[in-house]
């Protein structure tokens, strides 16, 4: 343990909608776990989000007992902030291009330690994927300045590779072009779980949800199309769009009037876990995804996964997994109505499967084994600095 507190600089472009940014998993992950479990008497966590408008000030905001900063926009500036603030470590969740750019502003950055912890590395075939999808294209941000500061900073052994999910390790490695023989370490994403939930005896309903952002590379459109064949089940959109709005919102106006499909718009807290609870599937449609947290959240209340997506084998371990499903995705609608409707059908399948899930995550995802285990790698990393 270090003789004084660690401080850390958290590089993160979102704060699940502290300081006003976006509702991202990225942002949920750091406000939600890494703010709220990780600081202690040793450790110390303020978040950098980007660049500010201020030339000259950071624009600081105090959030959930932790400081979240918006840095000055001239590079002068910013440099003067990092002499003062003279961070220990920096931790990064994936590491997306404004908080690359704004610690490449570190005169120090040289003597300091990065814990990259790898959340959706997305090399270019993973985007010629996503571009397949010609109704609303998604906008690529892949970005090679990004990749190659971490390549250098990794040749020079000051990363440390950190993976939420095993299979997301090849496409890191591709990424940042890093040896195949790159140690990466297993330190999955932690899930708050309600220890008095017992799937075996709660009542669930016909309810099948999707969860998550309303844009383009989510691919909303085909759960409408979904709900819309499928008038036996009620379908919950639980959700809202952040980026690009008027776009996403001109496709999903379409589906307003089908009777057993409803919008709830951007839920959390309570509502959420009532939705999680009574759900009995979670449909998943999007082109891409890494192993998002609502995957974990729904499995912790025995809610089934039907989707496209099969990170870790989740989806064919705890549902039904489609098979890829690329485009616009409107010819493969038949895969996910057969896979809801083999999980509806058959109450043994489901409920064996839900109490497997249930299982799984207390004793992969749990809240205590994530901070043992993040507090350790940056008590490791600091006395590296």
């Amino acid at each position: 343990m270090a003789d004084k507190k660690i401080r850390v600089a958290l590089l993160v472009d979102e704060f699940f909608g502290g300081a006003g940014t976006a509702f991202g998993g990225y942002g949920f992950l750091a406000r939600r776990y890494v703010c709220k479990y990780i600081p202690c008497d040793d450790i110390q966590i303020d978040v950098l989000l980007k660049r500010g408008t201020d030339k000259q000030h950071a624009e600081k905001h105090h959030i959930d007992d932790v400081d979240v900063y918006y840095l000055p926009a001239d590079h002068v500036y910013m440099t003067k902030f990092f002499r003062e603030q003279n961070y220990d470590l920096y931790l990064s969740i994936e590491l997306v291009n404004p908080c690359a750019d704004i610690i490449t502003k570190d005169p120090d950055l040289g003597k300091k330690r990065l814990v990259l912890w790898i959340q959706d590395p997305r090399p270019q075939y993973e985007w010629d994927e996503i571009n397949t999808v010609k109704l609303f294209p998604e906008r690529s941000y892949y970005h090679q300045p990004t990749y190659d500061l971490v390549n250098r900073m990794a040749h020079k052994n000051q990363v440390t590779f950190i993976s939420q999910a095993k299979y997301l390790d090849p496409k890191a490695i591709d990424l940042y072009g890093l040896s195949r023989w790159q140690p990466i370490t297993y330190l999955p994403n932690p899930v708050d779980i309600d220890e008095n939930f017992d799937v075996k005896t709660y009542k669930k309903k016909d309810m099948i949800i999707f969860l998550g952002r309303i844009e383009s590379v989510k691919r909303g459109w085909l759960f409408c199309e979904i709900a819309k064949r499928m008038p036996q089940y009620e379908f919950y959109v639980l959700g809202k769009t952040t980026r690009e709005k008027e776009k996403n919102s001109a496709i999903m106006d379409r589906y307003t009037n089908i009777p057993n499909l409803h919008f709830a718009g951007h839920v959390d807290g309570a509502e959420k876990e009532q939705f999680l609870k009574d759900a009995k599937i979670l449909v998943n449609t999007s082109i891409h995804e890494a192993l998002p947290v609502s995957f974990l959240e729904a499995l912790s209340y025995g809610t089934l996964l039907v989707s496209n997506r099969n990170p870790d084998d989740l989806t064919s371990r705890f549902g039904v997994w489609t098979g890829d499903v690329l485009g616009d995705g409107f010819d493969k609608l038949d895969l996910y109505v057969d896979g809801i409707n083999r999980l509806m059908t058959d109450e043994k399948l489901r409920m064996d499967l839900s109490i497997q899930a249930t299982e799984y995550i207390r004793a992969v995802h749990n809240v205590p084994k994530f901070v043992r285990d993040l507090r350790a790698t940056i008590y490791e990393n600091a006395r590296k600095s």
